[in-house]
């Protein structure tokens, strides 16, 4: 074992391939159910090809389009966005969502996204790097962004082909992105924040297979990366194909240790690890990094003094974590001779440590099963829907599940197109190599909050353009370190709010590690479901090469947010209407411990009332309401339902 990476082990004692604790849903919340028409598809993914940097090369003769025209920025009543760049190479990560926002203690924000300028029909752009841009108040950028015209960040920040960066900003006031080049990995750095020429220099080598970084600042000038050391070479590094380098700086980016293979990570242990297969953060002295890959345990390392030893603890334990999809032997956990379909995670995993320096992880549920029949390759199922949260004071298995896609409209499942188009050569969503619901990350309110962000299918975005069904983003938070949670609330703004997001996809979100009255996110947004990396002849692939993408910087009202974490003491719950603001159909879901009538009513802000329902003996559960507001005059209502002895009341904008 190298010097200055030593490792303790932290067992947790639980037995079972799955051992999850009931759902920490919130009440009111209906999960969509995936339909049996597609609940069942899988496919084959070559294990190395499912992690991609450039994709792969094909010709294609496409005229490159600019987003749509929309306006630099949208204010709603809960969330102010803005336009901050935009990118022809629309893949920002494979798995887990790296470090792209920051917020300093001064108010001041930076971004960074993979970006490209042009679109190549080659797909190997040439000017991809890193996109940037700097707030000095999250309102006021240095490149405003409109879309269409020749104003925003005009260039990547390196001078060579690099992608899949992080940005940092010191406690000294320094700052760097970190990203790999088609050589090594590559540290792009500047003395101030906001200002001044870059420089890119190669800490760690100039001719290896170092890809897909992870990197953060932490207390006393200190900055720390990772990153897998195999790429896609399928060249084993350190007895792996893929091994797991960790550096560190004492002194603000200048100065790096050498790279070294984390403890507990290595090929005693793990085949490898895939691309963008973790992690990681840091606060004072305190490092924590989570990492697994779909076929590999999830894991936390933990470490007390700024990356100088650690603690090992399995989040979720793989029955098969050395299976070698090279081999013959397949998934068979109990060797009954039958391969088995295992429950795992997908490679996601996002990680926050709070003010007591505990940590917390979410990440999405995977399924997947491997038959030896195609040696390199395993197949999974796309359908699969969740998103987990473990703690430190959670065991082995022991996390639980705390968002779904949600049934808004109330028929009891996902509605997805009928239209077959897409599936015949891909998925009728978008193909992100995950489940349903996906890509988390975490950030830390004022009050200790634990705060998430995640992309998930919304059953009501419009579907006919390019028959696939539209993610958004989506929001929860907890008060009491992961008890209880809030009602999701969709931050993509709606045609009603002057955005489009019946229309649009919005994915790759990532939080400031940090939140105040605001929740600070930088999300990407285009047309069309998936990316334009995807193979070549589906309709992700044909639907998004040639267009480009926008960056979208949100700021969420965090005090207003919709959403009740925790169980009312009366026997009524009654959810936030969505849309809202709304311009025609507008639904919301309430929840009764006891069959009773119920009594729907709308009134105006005069008390005049415009809508009247009576339903008799309601059956105990969750119960969908639809309201047509197509004939309302523009404004603010209440609405209010009335089970039995118990009574409950909200507001809906109509535009």
């Amino acid at each position: 074992m190298k010097k200055g990476l030593l490792l303790s082990l932290s067992v947790a004692f639980s037995f079972g391939v799955i051992a999850q604790s009931a759902s920490r849903l919130p009440m009111g919340f209906r999960k969509a159910e995936v339909p049996a028409s597609v609940k069942n598809k899988t496919l084959k993914v070559p294990y190395r090809d499912a992690k991609m940097d450039s994709g792969i090369p094909f010709n294609k003769a496409i005229n490159a389009r600019m987003a749509s025209p929309q306006p630099n920025s949208i204010n709603t009543a809960l969330v102010d966005e803005y336009l901050v760049g935009l990118s022809f190479y629309d893949l920002q990560t494979n798995a887990s969502i790296s470090n792209r926002v920051v917020k300093n203690d001064d108010g001041s924000f930076a971004v960074a996204w993979t970006y490209s300028p042009l679109y190549d029909a080659a797909e190997a752009f040439p000017q991809r790097g890193t996109g940037y841009n700097y707030s000095p108040d999250g309102t006021t950028w240095i490149f405003p962004y409109v879309p269409g015209s020749s104003q925003g960040p005009a260039a990547r920040t390196e001078a060579v082909r690099t992608g899949f960066t992080n940005i940092i900003n010191t406690t000294s006031g320094s700052e760097m992105s970190i990203a790999h080049s088609g050589t090594s990995m590559a540290l792009t750095y500047r003395p101030a924040k906001g200002t001044g020429a870059w420089t890119t220099s190669y800490p760690w080598g100039t001719s290896n297979n170092d890809t897909w970084p992870k990197a953060v600042a932490g207390g006393n000038n200190m900055v720390y990366g990772i990153w897998q050391g195999s790429g896609v070479s399928g060249i084993p590094t350190e007895g792996q194909d893929g091994p797991m380098f960790f550096s560190r700086s004492t002194d603000g980016g200048v100065t790096w240790s050498q790279k070294a293979v984390l403890p507990g990570t290595d090929s005693t242990e793990y085949l490898g690890f895939g691309g963008d297969d973790f992690a990681i953060d840091a606060k004072g002295n305190t490092v924590a990094i989570v990492l697994g890959s779909q076929l590999t345990d999830l894991m936390l390392l933990k470490s007390t003094d700024a990356g100088v030893n650690w603690t090992k603890t399995i989040i979720y334990r793989n029955p098969c974590p050395m299976l070698d999809l090279d081999g013959t032997q397949p998934s068979d956990s109990d060797l009954d001779g039958i391969v088995d379909t295992l429950d795992g995670h997908a490679g996601d995993a996002a990680i926050l440590i709070d003010e007591n320096d505990e940590c917390h992880v979410t990440f999405s549920d995977f399924r997947w099963y491997y038959d030896a029949g195609t040696p390199g390759s395993y197949n999974y199922f796309p359908s699969t829907d969740g998103l987990e949260y473990w703690n430190e004071t959670m065991g082995q298995n022991g996390y639980v599940p705390i968002a779904f896609a949600e049934d808004l409209n109330g028929n009891g499942e996902l509605d997805v197109p009928l239209d077959e188009t897409c599936e015949a050569v891909g998925l009728r969503w978008g193909n992100y190599r995950g489940g349903i619901t996906g890509m988390p990350s975490m950030s830390l309110g004022s009050n200790g909050e634990i705060i998430v962000s995640y992309q998930t299918i919304n059953e009501l975005a419009d579907t006919a353009q390019y028959h696939q069904s539209h993610r958004h983003v989506y929001l929860i938070s907890s008060p009491d370190k992961g008890a209880t949670w809030t009602y999701p609330y969709n931050i993509v703004p709606t045609i009603a709010d002057g955005g489009d997001g019946e229309n649009q996809e919005a994915v790759f979100a990532a939080l400031t590690k940090n939140s105040d009255n605001m929740i600070y996110v930088l999300y990407q947004r285009d047309g069309a479901p998936g990316h334009a990396l995807a193979a070549a002849g589906t309709c992700d692939d044909d639907f998004n090469s040639g267009n480009s993408s926008d960056i979208v910087f949100a700021r969420v009202d965090f005090a207003n947010m919709v959403g009740v974490s925790k169980t009312p003491a009366n026997d009524l719950f009654m959810t936030q209407s969505y849309p809202n603001p709304t311009t025609g159909m507008a639904y919301f879901n309430v929840d009764t411990k006891s069959a009773e009538d119920m009594t729907i009513t709308v009134t105006d802000m005069l008390g005049k009332v415009v809508y009247t329902e009576i339903r008799s003996s309601v059956p105990a559960g969750i119960t969908t309401v639809s309201l047509n507001t197509a004939d309302w005059s523009s404004g603010l209502y209440n609405y209010s339902v009335t089970s039995g002895s118990q009574k409950a009341s909200r507001q809906i904008v109509v535009q």
